[in-house]
């Protein structure tokens, strides 16, 4: 019996942990502008790579700033993009998918030499987690594809109808939480006059008492 309810509350945590998880992927997939699939992808290729979900999130999030100040004309960003040899726009002038122009941006640092050159030119792309993120970038785009497919093959890759649904449970449990905390502070609204009262009379009490002892 023991050993039935310690495993059973082992797999209760892991639930939770794969729901707030799940959560969390979904939540960084609607900031990033990507997919939730797409997102526990290059997670699981990160992880691999020795690159945090949190790292690879700051320097997409800032890949896509670079993409659409290129495309709004932007100097600068558009220099760093054409020296690669990359357009940030589709043919029809829309700005590229933020995965698609990752598996090219890991196309190009696959091909050049590892040095400051490199790391430089990551940490301009991708902010202070460029660095970090090159292991991840230098496995190209076949080599993310591969990855991707196996997170498919291991069952990782979150689906957003998953993603969804682990924001309605969590989001429904802070809920109930707050209910509860709605019901206390109702019940001691009610209660705090009366508590008040006896509370007074106590210390009146407990004054008396001090009194009476002295004399």
């Amino acid at each position: 019996g023991v050993a039935v309810g310690v495993g059973l509350k082992a797999i209760g945590s892991l639930v939770k942990e794969s729901i707030d998880a799940a959560d969390a992927t979904s939540k960084l997939a609607q900031s990033l502008g990507m997919s939730t699939e797409q997102v526990s992808r290059f997670s699981y290729a990160a992880d691999l790579a020795g690159t945090s979900q949190e790292d690879l999130a700051s320097a997409v999030a800032k890949l896509s700033k670079h993409a659409a100040d290129a495309a709004a004309g932007g100097k600068e960003a558009t220099a760093v993009f054409t020296a690669m040899g990359l357009e940030v726009k589709k043919s029809d002038g829309t700005l590229r998918s933020t995965d698609e122009l990752l598996g090219d941006v890991a196309d190009r640092f696959k091909s050049y030499e590892d040095g400051a050159a490199k790391t430089a030119l990551a940490q301009e792309l991708f902010g202070k987690s460029g660095a970090k993120l090159i292991p991840f970038l230098n496995q190209g785009r076949d080599g993310l594809a591969e990855l991707s497919a196996e997170a498919d093959m291991l069952g990782i890759t979150l689906t957003t109808s998953a993603g969804q649904a682990a924001e309605q449970f969590n989001d429904n449990l802070t809920r109930l939480n707050a209910a509860k905390q709605g019901l206390g502070r109702q019940i001691a609204e009610k209660l705090l006059p009366a508590l008040s009262n006896m509370t007074d009379r106590l210390f009146d009490g407990a004054k008396n008492a001090d009194l009476f002892g002295r004399a």
